[in-house]
């Protein structure tokens, strides 16, 4: 009994991922050196922090995400930096910077008559002094990753999670312009549907999604989405990128953090959206690890007292999505690494602006 319950400790868990990938970074020098006396040679240039590996019997569209820890998470809780750290190199140049948000007033309600007139952004606490374009867009192509949380937290609730989904994606999908991927997580990363337009894929994957293991690995699920997305510039015109995520945002097994995730999605300009279905439960702690997601990628976070609610809530980001205001312009300071975004309306009445709160610029 005693080592059942030390087999299921957490920290446990973790301790002995550590020691694993200790022992087999040690081995990867020892591994070169008999290469290379034997005449080969290594090549790690094209070493990536994250793998795709397709599990037997499973074609490449349901496989599991392997990720590497990033350094990212030895920091101190308070210090955020990771355009200084390994793993957070800019590769390019903004030459201009693209930014979505919505405006809503006090009570919820989207604002869609806004000019540009009517908006002021700070980059780096410097006003931007003019837009290169300025529009409120509804018909953007949409690139949507669905993700999922099967672990044993939320297993009571699945089945009315992945009803809301299925009615959502045949509800917001449009096959001629939008792409959708489908993911679950529980002690490890699946995909089970990669990016497609076909409805009845996306729809059979939601159906055939189940728990895949033990604990919960919520910030390497959110991470491996957004590195399901291509490269900034390698898509032709503008689309936007969000990923709807239900989850109670419980982590018991990540090798990212919450940082690693809010920076991957800046980079990528992905919004998150964050839905948590919490019954009877109290306000959770992990609500405002919910809230911070969404919040600094420009997204949003709700709450579904019960499964009843999670269509409205879905109806609510479906709204959002189609309801955006987008906007670009130069770069204020020719600095590289990481720049504060700060979106402000210029109206007498409250409003709540969701913009992404900041993106990475390489040097010149």
């Amino acid at each position: 009994m005693l080592l059942a319950r030390i087999a299921d400790n957490s920290f446990v868990h973790r301790s002995a991922m550590v020691i694993g990938l200790t022992l087999a970074l040690s081995a990867a020098p020892l591994a070169e050196l008999g290469e290379w006396a034997a005449g080969g040679s290594s090549n790690s240039a094209g070493t990536s922090s994250s793998a795709s590996v397709a599990a037997p019997g499973q074609n490449a569209e349901s496989r599991v995400l392997a990720l590497a820890p990033m350094p990212m998470n030895l920091l101190p809780a308070g210090s955020y930096s990771p355009a200084g750290i390994p793993g957070y190199t800019v590769s390019r140049t903004v030459p201009e910077v693209r930014l979505q948000f919505t405006v809503a007033d006090e009570h919820g309600r989207l604002l869609r008559d806004l000019a540009a007139e009517d908006i002021r952004i700070l980059d780096n606490h410097v006003p931007v002094e003019h837009f290169n374009d300025f529009a409120r867009e509804e018909n953007l192509p949409l690139r949507l990753g669905i993700v999922l949380d099967t672990s044993d937290s939320v297993k009571s609730v699945l089945p009315d999670e992945k009803a809301a989904a299925l009615s959502f994606l045949n509800r917001i999908l449009r096959p001629q312009s939008d792409r959708a991927f489908v993911m679950g997580f529980g002690g490890e990363v699946r995909i089970w549907q990669a990016s497609t337009a076909d409805r009845a894929r996306l729809i059979d994957a939601v159906g055939r999604l189940h728990q895949p293991g033990w604990g919960t690995s919520f910030y390497d699920a959110l991470y491996a989405a957004c590195k399901e997305y291509p490269l900034y510039g390698d898509e032709t015109g503008l689309v936007h990128r969000a990923i709807v995520v239900l989850s109670d945002g419980d982590d018991t097994h990540s090798f990212h953090d919450v940082r690693d995730v809010i920076a991957i999605a800046q980079r990528g300009e992905v919004q998150i959206y964050a839905l948590a279905l919490r019954g009877n439960k109290p306000v959770l702690r992990a609500d405002a690890v919910l809230q911070r997601l969404a919040e600094q990628t420009g997204g949003r976070f709700y709450v579904a007292p019960s499964s009843r609610d999670l269509e409205g809530r879905f109806a609510e980001i479906e709204q959002e999505l189609r309801t955006q205001y987008f906007v670009s312009f130069p770069p204020q300071q020719a600095t590289p690494g990481f720049h504060a975004l700060q979106v402000q309306v210029r109206t007498p009445q409250k409003t709540q602006v969701h913009a992404r709160q900041g993106y990475y610029a390489a040097a010149q």
